[in-house]
């Protein structure tokens, strides 16, 4: 009974190590990065389609996510226990659909608006990454 205590006792310090400690961020990325990547995979080589929207649909918040996450690094860097709850989000979204949500209540409509402005800041972009290599190619 004693030997039980001690190896349950083990194994809590190992996750909450994981959760909230050293390990944290290797969990989340595997939670959101790894795990999404080989379902996406699995989604792709399968020949239903619906589940490559679903992953496609991921992929896009899980992007936006970061990048939030990116400029706000030094606020969130306060938040108690916010690998932990970074973990329960990424979770929620693999698991439960939740980029589904996310993307259309969210981005979809901020994007739906905002898509012809983007376009063109995208072909401008594209113009000057054709010029920029027209130069380039012709200094060779």
């Amino acid at each position: 009974s004693s030997s039980l205590s001690a190896t349950k006792q083990w194994y809590q310090r190992r996750v909450r190590g994981l959760a909230i400690g050293y390990g944290s961020p290797f969990l989340c990325d595997f939670i959101g990065f790894v795990f999404p990547a080989y379902l996406s995979f699995k989604a792709v080589e399968s020949p239903d389609t619906r589940d490559d929207t679903q992953w496609l649909t991921y992929w896009i918040v899980y992007s936006y996510f970061g990048i939030l996450e990116f400029f706000s690094d030094y606020l969130l860097f306060w938040i108690p226990f916010y690998s932990l709850i970074k973990c329960s989000f990424l979770l929620w979204m693999v698991n439960y659909n939740g980029a589904s949500l996310i993307y259309t209540r969210f981005i979809r409509p901020f994007l739906s608006v905002r898509e012809d402005a983007i376009d063109s800041v995208v072909d401008r972009v594209e113009d000057v990454a054709d010029k920029l290599d027209d130069y380039i190619q012709k200094d060779d």
